[in-house]
């Protein structure tokens, strides 16, 4: 990742370390990266860590990071193991207890609902468990079955998961961690300064194999080999990448599309005026659903469950 970074100059105030396993490697290639990426314009520098590893913290907070991500999916030992799961939930309990100990006020849980055999029971229960480590941020995903895959207990009924969704916005709101985006609860403040920008469709550089990138109206993504990845590298070659070029009504589409992910909504101005008007006219004919201010655009938060659908409307 430090040779491909060499390849672009650029201006940047936030680092995410993440998508797979981050914690385990060494101690001496976070100094390599934190001397590399982390300096006084870094206001953000999130860790991606799985509950299981164990990490040093302290030695992690020194360097520059300021915030952590647990991967805890539920407090449930059953449901961890239906998954495939391979920490415990006292993990979690650990890992944040060793994270605070070691001055990290920022952390955040990752939980999934929707999963095989649970109902709001279950996932109530979760939010409780998760709620006592007085978490800054939490992530709500919804589980995606592949289409092959056979769960042992069935999946929630859509029905049933939208009332488990909204449901689980009022209780998280209640308890102090404010909805700003369809996944994401945070304390105000703390919201994800890093993942704000893409759902505002700002640039950003990825780094690593699978690691998507943009800039302007560039769009990239790294080949997901690894072994693909390290023999470029070594050879001193960019990695094997896919390129696009959006055109003024694709990228308007784009950041519409992560944009309306957001409760504040998308500001189109300064995109495609064409394209732009395109897309609100779409959306006045739906007053239901969207809320169109000039070139501002949201979708109303009690819809937010059925958002694919909506946007496949307009966009």
């Amino acid at each position: 990742m430090l040779h491909e970074a060499e390849e672009f100059a650029f201006a940047y105030d936030s680092l995410y370390l993440g998508g797979g396993t981050p914690s385990l490697l060494s101690p001496d290639s976070f100094v390599r990266i934190a001397r590399e990426f982390l300096g006084p314009p870094v206001k953000e520098a999130s860790l991606e860590v799985n509950p299981e590893d164990s990490v040093d913290f302290k030695f992690l907070r020194e360097l520059g990071f300021n915030r952590v991500s647990l991967a805890a999916v539920s407090f449930s030992e059953v449901m961890l193991r239906r998954l495939g799961r391979k920490h415990h939930p006292r993990d979690v309990f650990q890992r944040v207890e060793e994270a605070r100990t070691a001055g990290f006020s920022n952390i955040n849980l990752d939980l999934l609902f929707g999963l095989p055999g649970q109902g709001w029971e279950e996932l109530s229960s979760d939010l409780k468990t998760a709620l006592s480590l007085g978490p800054r941020h939490l992530s709500l995903y919804l589980l995606e079955v592949p289409s092959y895959y056979r769960p042992p207990l069935p999946i929630p009924s859509d029905e049933e998961l939208s009332r488990m969704y909204y449901a689980a916005v009022e209780f998280l709101e209640e308890a102090g961690l404010a909805q700003y985006e369809v996944s994401n609860f945070a304390v105000e403040g703390y919201e994800s300064y890093h993942n704000l920008k893409y759902w505002k469709y700002t640039d950003y550089i990825g780094l690593g194999p699978g690691a998507a990138s943009l800039l302007g109206s560039l769009r990239w993504e790294n080949k997901k080999s690894l072994s693909s990845y390290l023999g470029r590298i070594r050879r001193g070659e960019p990695p094997e990448r896919t390129y696009h070029r959006l055109s003024p009504q694709e990228r308007a589409k784009e950041k519409a599309m992560m944009g309306l992910r957001l409760v504040e909504g998308v500001d189109l101005c300064g995109e495609e005026p064409e394209a732009v008007e395109r897309i609100m006219s779409r959306a006045r004919e739906y007053p239901e659903f969207f809320v169109v201010r000039g070139c501002h655009l949201l979708l109303r938060r009690r819809y937010f469950f059925i958002m694919n659908s909506l946007l496949a409307s307009i966009l």
